[in-house]
């Protein structure tokens, strides 16, 4: 007993169909035992990752080719078959964009975390933008090709977005013009992901990230100062990290006259260089700034090692200078009056 024809291709093409998922796995499969032990041999680990990222959408490209073959067998005739033709090509479509961003993100991350190039603080500080704009870059790529596939045109379509995003523009210039000034920090380099900077309003804090929109400053107080891109390009600013991690830091005091001031100097001098958060180089220097009415103003200038740790560096100096002073019985000096007068 024969089958009907039409029952006949109905029943092929669910073979064809169900052939080409079963052939779509056993095609993975063998590829991925394949290349897995090719990829083991390497020293990167991109290939791994690129491998196990594109197993899945080269099965589901297998079966959306057996799909085609299956759908065009039926005698459905064009008012069917045309509509389901856009599916599986935005489907298509659809995979191949999504490989295509896997595969993107991956490289894009070895690039910046396991290439040569990686010790870079180029590829570290370009590498969000460069992700970001090639993503939404494939993007477009791919919903232009589904536009044009249903016969969209395209340039009309981009004349009239162009009229729309002068409005656009318009309304959100404050938005622009903090990415364009995001992208001229990151090409004019004026301070760098973790350096210390201090604004011209006064925060001073470490830069933990250089955004398209804002910049995010970590404060000493533990909390995140959120600042504008713009702002950063109007405002001047101070890079404490730059040229060195070194920063200048200064003690004030006054000394009652009659002091020797030469043996002050070295006892003073060598209270800062006995600091362990005070550097080598510059030396610790003393200074006389000026006699004032009831004493001799001097400064200790010195560079704490690390800018991270002036304030316990002033901290430790002063400390030393006091007990120095102590033990060579030289009592600084007091305002005279009231204000002055020592506890009893």
């Amino acid at each position: 007993m024969s089958l009907d024809p039409e029952l006949r291709d109905w029943v092929v093409s669910l073979a064809v169909l169900l052939g080409s998922y079963v052939a779509a796995r056993l095609v993975a499969y063998v590829l991925g035992r394949l290349l897995a032990g090719a990829v083991r041999r390497t020293s990167t680990t991109l290939d791994d990752q690129l491998l196990a990222a594109l197993k899945r959408p080269v099965t589901y490209a297998l079966f959306l080719m057996g799909a085609y073959v299956a759908v065009h067998r039926l005698p459905l005739g064009e008012r069917w078959t045309a509509p389901i033709d856009s599916v599986l090509f935005v489907c298509a479509v659809s995979l191949i964009t999504l490989a295509l961003l896997r595969a993107y993100g991956l490289v894009l991350q070895w690039y910046t975390t396991e290439s040569r190039a990686a010790t870079s603080e180029l590829a570290s500080e370009f590498g969000p933008l460069v992700s970001k704009v090639g993503k939404v870059f494939l993007a477009l790529l791919a919903v232009i090709t589904v536009l044009q596939h249903f016969q969209v045109n395209v340039a009309s379509l981009v004349v009239s977005l162009g009229v729309g995003s002068l409005a656009v523009g318009l309304a959100a210039q404050d938005t622009l013009a903090n990415m364009f000034a995001g992208f001229t920090l990151l090409v004019d380099r004026p301070f760098r992901v973790g350096e210390r900077i201090r604004l011209a309003s006064g925060e001073t804090g470490d830069v933990l990230n250089i955004g398209i929109r804002a910049t995010l400053i970590k404060l000493p107080e533990e909390t995140i100062l959120v600042v504008p891109n713009s702002l950063l390009i109007k405002e001047r600013l101070t890079n404490l990290s730059r040229p060195g991690r070194a920063m200048a830091g200064s003690v004030d005091l006054a000394l009652p006259y009659g002091t020797d001031i030469d043996q002050a100097r070295k006892l003073l001098v060598d209270a800062a260089v006995g600091s362990p958060s005070v550097g080598p180089e510059p030396a610790p220097v003393v200074l006389v700034q000026r006699f004032g009415d009831w004493a001799v103003h001097v400064t200790i200038g010195f560079h704490a090692r690390d800018y991270a740790s002036i304030a316990l560096a002033r901290s430790e100096v002063q400390e030393r200078v006091y007990s120095a002073l102590r033990a060579a019985g030289i009592e600084m000096a007091m305002p005279p009056g009231p204000q002055g007068a020592r506890p009893t």
